[in-house]
């Protein structure tokens, strides 16, 4: 538990999940020097990635986890060029006690989390084929046509990833969702075809898998171009694709969703979630697809939505871990 009016984080084994998450956040010394830098005033990670000599890939997962944790609140700042993220601390203190305060939530008490992965923190970049590339809100990264450039060091800033068949594999930690019981799932992105500018129509069979087990498809009707994209920047040529479709595929104890229409009768059940440290979600298109259109995805600064990857979790403790 935070409270925000003393700034003081108070932990117990009640909330083993926000126990772990604090642990976590506080258990890297990066981590930690970017508490002790932000201690006398807020930056922006490129800020912190200057002072600290840190990659600002490094520092940009530092602060997620920061943020995550509540030790740390970044808000978005208007500037000349576009929006500038800074980062300032929210908590002065952190007590944790070991003991047991009053009453235990039962394995009854739904819970959940949300978790946001920005597009271009993707793990691995599988069978990419042109067209394809990469831009942040402010150019192109690395150069276009090249699957190379999907390993580029400025990916993780991207707001807009483009490819014509191949998939991208993002990585969820699930290392401290101990204890737990999954109920359902959800991922939701922005998303359409991928065509040379920008074709309506245009179709294109859009994969998804979680833990290797596959949701299904989306079949995205055209790459969208023609008008400007509410968050597409203004460089961004109106001939060239400019937003996508907002989609939420959901899996639960029923079967498999596609934005309320069941697909399948893939259930939670049938994957297992314990085999791995994380929860792994790869979108694109195959190789033998019925309509290989290609796909873009969109970050929260790029399109039609301010959100990036999200993957929300509901859960319930397991009551056999409960005294």
């Amino acid at each position: 538990m935070i409270d925000s009016g003393k700034k003081t984080a108070k932990f117990s084994l009640n909330d083993k999940h926000g126990l772990r998450k604090m642990a976590r956040a506080l258990s890297s010394e990066t981590r930690l020097a970017i508490l002790e830098t932000l201690q006398s005033g807020s930056r922006s990670i490129g800020e912190l990635s200057e002072e600290l000599q840190i990659p600002m890939s490094t520092v940009s997962t530092s602060v997620c986890i920061l943020e995550e944790s509540g030790l740390i609140i970044a808000k978005n700042k208007s500037q000349e060029r576009g929006m500038l993220k800074l980062c300032s601390p929210c908590v002065s203190q952190v007590i944790f006690n070991l003991n047991r305060i009053g009453s235990v939530e039962t394995d009854e008490t739904p819970q959940s989390l949300t978790m946001n992965m920005p597009i271009g923190c993707y793990t691995d970049a599988q069978k990419i084929t042109s067209t394809c590339g990469m831009c942040n809100e402010y150019s192109i990264i690395g150069e276009k046509d090249n699957p190379l450039c999907f390993f580029h060091p400025d990916r993780f800033l991207a707001q807009r990833v483009w490819f014509h068949s191949g998939f991208l594999e993002y990585r969820f930690s699930f290392a401290f969702m101990y204890d737990i019981m999954l109920k359902w799932l959800e991922i939701s992105f922005e998303t359409c075809s991928e065509a040379s500018m920008y074709r309506d129509p245009w179709k294109s069979d859009i994969s998804v898998y979680v833990n290797g087990e596959k949701l299904g498809i989306f079949e995205s009707p055209c790459d969208c171009g023609g008008a400007r994209g509410v968050l597409t920047p203004s460089w961004n040529s109106i001939l060239s694709t400019q937003y996508g479709f907002l989609i939420t595929w959901r899996l639960d104890e029923s079967g498999t969703y596609l934005d309320g229409i069941r697909t399948s009768r893939l259930t939670i059940s049938d994957i297992h979630f314990s085999e791995l440290p994380y929860i792994s979600v790869k979108i694109g298109v195959a190789e033998d697809a019925v309509h290989k259109g290609g796909v873009n995805l969109f970050g929260d600064k790029f399109g039609n939505y301010a959100q990036p990857l999200v993957l929300k979790l509901g859960y319930q403790l397991e009551k056999s871990n409960i005294p």
